[in-house]
Parts: structure tokens; sequence; C-alpha cells
């Protein structure tokens, strides 16, 4: 379960940072982190799911 939630989480943030670096970096850094945290909550869920 926690590869999973780091999984989710990496790759979230990862791809939040993409989309919002043309808005700068400091837009980038927040929104990405918020991405993490929602890359947190989908691994969890998506953790308990498949009863990992």
């Amino acid at each position: 379960m926690k590869l999973l939630i780091g999984l989710c989480s990496t790759i979230l943030s990862y791809a939040v940072w993409y989309l919002a670096y043309p808005l700068g970096f400091m837009w980038a850094f927040f929104l990405s982190s918020i991405g993490a945290l929602a890359g947190v909550c989908l691994g969890w869920k998506l953790g308990r799911y498949f009863g990992l």
C-alpha cells in the first residue's frame, strides 16, 4: 500500500507540475504540492479497494 501511495503521489505531482509550469515556478510548486496530496488520497483509496 505504501508503494502505491508513493507511486500515485509522484505521478500526480509530476503531472500537475508539468501542466502548471507555464503559470510560473511558484504556481507550479504550489499546485504540485496539492497534486501530491491528491495522489496520497488516491493511492490510499486504491490500496483499500484492492486490499493491499
